[in-house]
């Protein structure tokens, strides 16, 4: 008879925490579920700033989507194309390539976390600034959208 353990069944290639085990699929479905709370959060801050004092957009395709003027079809645009992207890697979820390019999204949305943190802190203290910049540019880059 062989003694009890914890972690038998368990292969090497399953990262454990405590005793739970995570295995690929759960994994990837955290990692989609932070990516798509961090997308929402950069849909709020675009809306948030494009409908009040405008803000620099430099992604051409989102550019022209807002373009367009309307909070609703840059919002549809964007649960749009997260969904899409974010229903793929669900579905390819035990595919070890889904993984990595799953860790490689949520890297990049957690970078641009960081950057809208660091954004708002450094707006706070360059309101005068950045109301001068909103008032009379001519950057193409610049986007105001009206509120709807």
């Amino acid at each position: 008879m062989t003694a009890f353990s914890p972690i038998a069944g368990l292969d090497a290639r399953t990262p454990r925490i405590g005793l739970l085990r995570f295995d690929r699929p759960k994994r990837v479905m955290l990692l989609l579920v932070a990516t798509g709370f961090m997308s929402l959060a950069d849909l709020v801050m675009t809306l948030t700033y494009a409908t009040s004092v405008g803000m620099m957009e430099v992604n051409p395709i989102a550019r022209a989507v807002m373009a367009g003027g309307s909070p609703w079809m840059l919002s549809l645009w964007k649960f749009a194309t997260a969904g899409l992207g974010l229903g793929i890697l669900f579905a390819l979820r035990r595919v070890r390539k889904a993984e990595a390019a799953s860790w490689m999204v949520c890297a990049v949305m957690t970078a641009l976390t960081l950057h809208w943190m660091s954004f708002n802190h450094a707006v706070a203290h360059c309101a005068d600034e950045y109301a001068a910049l909103a008032d009379g540019t001519d950057n193409p880059h610049w986007v105001v959208m009206a509120r709807r």
